[in-house]
């Protein structure tokens, strides 16, 4: 950030200093174009400022509802409103902090989660600078290590506490009513009761892959030589159950209160059955062929040449997989209807559109890695956006915003009456607003044109002739020669 400073600095002494010879400004705005070292603009009305320096790699924009800083490809600061978020080495490093959390990654290295406000229903404050971690639970208890050497977590995964010694050597778990020991994980494991009067109900130990028998509650699971001999029961006070069994591969069963699975010779045959709602479903052999039926629902798929899943409110289709797939999903109420379209084609490319009440509010096309295009509605206000080539195969934030404006040769964004165009890197420009239209290539040429203005200048006020604002302006070597204002009716 202190780099990004001082070249702003730099930048700001050299428009101080070339000031006198500004290149164009009016009452609406100011205008510098020095690509590919600096490109200047100010909208003097709305506030909005625009600052670029050596092409796409360091920019600063301050709009309405964000403000963003880039050191591209390696940073990215953005703040809105609602919350600010930095982007660094995407898509591994993030930070973002909004009004009730902060948070800081560095995948795998570094994993820290504040809450600003925790609650009791909330997890405490954590934070990861791998191998080094520290946390703190809602109600005040500390945990931290040093992975793999020795460590504590408390309320973390699930489990209310981890205890690990030169992890994989010795782990130990505590659950809500037992206690496991692991040693040399995942091969060894034993677990008791917290209680004595829970002994019954929780106990268990395995030697993996050789054996194992667990009784947790309500559940009990045993395997001889995994995987080919593997049981599973649960059943509750609620008459809830699900019992499994696997004779790996020539037999598997599983049966819940809801639906019956069987197995022969996988991946040869599999049935699946249940009756409330009616459904079926037949592998044989998995994946080539699929059938299914049931109630508002039914499928056939032979892959990879043709497939479909017919559902009361979507539809699923493939074709020549993976080269072509489409996807519709629709809902209505009363006088609402929402209907979604997406098709994907040739592995990265896709076009999706979305209708609410009939009417189209969003669409995206990407032709990959060729072409984007990007439509969406809000509140009746239309929002365009499409540039070439597009080589990011997928939509992530940061990826967009550290490396897309580097990748891209041409640009364009319209929104309500505005329209921004950018061909190589800024090279040329085309702006409208209103009825205000700006056009740069580089420090080349430039031309203003609106209801008032009607002017053109090369070399960035070298030589400049028209009208501004009303008033005939003629510059010579930087310098208004003529700039007077207009008069009418003369005797």
């Amino acid at each position: 950030m202190n780099v990004l400073k001082s070249v702003l600095l730099v930048f700001s002494w050299i428009f101080f200093f070339y000031s006198p010879l500004f290149s164009y400004e009016d009452s609406k705005e100011k205008r510098l174009n020095l690509w590919p070292l600096a490109v200047y603009n100010k909208n003097k009305v709305k506030g909005y400022e625009r600052i670029e320096l050596l092409g796409p790699f360091i920019a600063r924009y301050s709009f309405e509802k964000e403000n963003s800083t880039y050191i591209r490809p390696f940073y990215t600061y953005v703040e809105t409103p609602q919350e600010k978020k930095a982007f660094f080495l995407s898509p591994l490093g993030l930070y973002r902090s909004d009004n009730e959390t902060a948070t800081f990654k560095i995948i795998p290295l570094i994993s820290q989660k504040i809450e600003k406000q925790p609650s009791e229903e909330k997890e405490g404050a954590k934070w990861e600078y791998f191998p080094i971690f520290y946390g703190k639970t809602s109600d005040n208890k500390t945990y931290g290590g040093v992975f793999p050497l020795y460590g504590k977590f408390k309320d973390r995964f699930g489990k209310e506490e981890i205890t690990f010694f030169l992890w994989p050597l010795y782990s130990k778990v505590t659950y809500e009513y037992y206690i496991a020991h692991n040693v040399l994980w995942p091969f060894i494991r034993v677990t008791q009761a917290k209680k004595k009067e829970d002994e019954i109900n929780y106990k268990g130990f395995k030697i993996w892959p050789i054996y194992g028998h667990f009784s947790e509650g309500e559940e009990e699971r045993k395997f001889v030589f995994w995987p080919f001999y593997i049981r599973n029961t649960f059943r509750d006070d609620m008459g809830n159950f699900e019992e499994k069994l696997l004779i790996f591969p020539f037999y598997g069963k599983e049966k819940t209160e809801t639906y019956e699975k069987t197995i022969y010779l996988w991946p040869f045959y599999q049935r699946i059955c249940a009756q409330d709602p009616y459904y079926e479903q037949v592998d044989a052999p998995w994946p080539f062929y699929r059938h299914i039926k049931g109630e508002k629902i039914h499928g056939k798929r032979y892959w990879p040449l043709y497939g479909y899943l017919q559902r009361e409110d979507s539809y699923d289709y493939f074709f020549l997989w993976p080269f072509y797939f489409y996807k519709e999903d629709h809902f209505s109420k009363g006088n609402y209807s929402y209907k979604s379209k997406e098709h994907r084609f040739l592995l990265l490319s896709k076009k999706r559109e979305v209708f609410e009440e009939k009417n189209l509010t969003q669409s995206e096309f990407r032709l990959w890695p060729l072409y984007y295009n990007a439509y969406t509605t809000e509140d009746k206000n239309v929002l365009k956006i499409e540039y070439f080539p597009a080589l990011l195969p997928l939509h992530d934030e940061g990826m967009d915003r550290n490396y897309g404006p580097i990748l891209k040769l041409f640009e364009n964004i319209e929104r309500e009456d505005y329209k921004y165009t950018k061909v190589l890197w800024g090279l040329f420009r085309y702006e409208r607003e209103g009825k205000r239209e700006v056009q740069e290539l580089a420090f080349i040429f430039r031309r203003v044109k609106d209801e008032d203005t009607d002017y053109v200048e090369f070399f960035e006020g070298l030589l400049g002739i028209g009208k501004v604002e009303k008033r005939p302006v003629i510059k010579i070597f930087f310098l208004n020669i003529l700039h007077f204002k207009e008069v009418t009716n003369v005797p």
